[in-house]
């Protein structure tokens, strides 16, 4: 049976290595019940380990660098149809994104990875600043700025200068969503193969997400109208669904940890698709890796 692969994505921070010590855990421990059942583990154990010692004791996960990081692929099966899978993360830190977009470069091998790629999970994360403001945020400011300029111009007819300070720019004055965009973007264009998958989008620390909770889309909507737009006005690259993700179950860094830390590992976990919760994060990588 041909097996189908799918990557595993994001920028620096976006919850990709927490994701994946809570799923090794997840479909390793066999505590709550997985759509997907591991075959076998191919990469760096020793790391993939370690991290999930960390997120056992509900601790903070350890974020893997550039320099530590290595390849890591579980393969899998559904036992319900059969289907085999391969997931893939082939850049945990996320720092090799951060590369691509700055220098408009990547590897010989993210191109490999990336062709034979029929699915990606792309992680964001809810625990975040906002990109910037809409332009019913910007009314108010301008009518002010507009006042500013006028005392200004007073000002200097008066004989009076005021000095302007100017910031250099760097790429982290870009918005997330933007570079998440440009991201995607890239990988439809030469020397990629451009081609119509499945994406899921993760948002991770869902837990941080104020009551009452929008659904995942409505919440990507929202907070990322950028990304949300470019991925469902591109019907022909991209299938699209979105889930809200609590690998953690909460802030392990917060007074409520040792309540997390009393509970089964697994049963922290929140998984939420639509108006539907539970703990399986194989759910959203069943969809990715069908073969309909």
């Amino acid at each position: 049976m041909t097996e189908t692969f799918s990557m595993i994505l994001g920028l620096p921070g976006s919850g990709k290595t927490t994701f994946l010590a809570a799923l090794w855990h997840l479909i390793d421990a066999s505590e709550v019940e997985t759509k997907l059942v591991l075959d076998r583990l191919v990469g760096d154990h020793v790391h993939l380990n370690r991290i999930t010692e960390a997120w056992r004791r509900c601790e903070e996960v350890p974020r893997t660098s550039i320099a530590a990081e290595t390849d890591v692929s579980m393969h899998v099966h559904n036992p319900a149809d059969g289907t085999k899978a391969v997931l893939e993360f082939p850049d945990l830190s996320g720092e090799s994104f951060e590369n691509q977009f700055i220098g408009r470069s990547c590897s010989n091998q993210y191109v490999e990875s990336t062709g034979r790629a029929d699915g990606m999970l792309l992680f964001v994360t809810a625990n975040r600043k906002a990109d910037g403001m809409t332009i019913v945020d910007l009314a108010p400011l301008i009518a002010g700025e507009e006042a500013e300029n006028d005392a200004a111009t007073e000002a200097e007819a008066g004989g009076e200068t005021k000095g302007e300070q100017e910031t250099e720019w760097n790429h982290r004055m870009v918005p997330e969503q933007v570079q998440l965009v440009d991201l995607l973007q890239f990988i439809q264009s030469p020397p990629f193969a451009r081609r119509r998958r499945r994406i899921v989008v993760a948002i991770s620390a869902w837990d941080v997400v104020p009551e009452p909770k929008p659904n995942p889309e409505k919440w990507l909507a929202r907070e990322l109208p950028l990304l949300d737009q470019y991925l469902r006005h591109n019907p022909e690259s991209f299938d699209l669904r979105v889930y809200g993700v609590s690998a953690q179950g909460g802030d392990v860094a917060g007074p409520n940890r040792m309540q997390l830390a009393s509970m089964t590992p697994s049963a922290r976990i929140q998984c939420v698709y639509e108006d539907q919760s539970g703990h399986d994060l194989t759910d959203p990588l069943v969809w990715l890796t069908a073969s309909d």
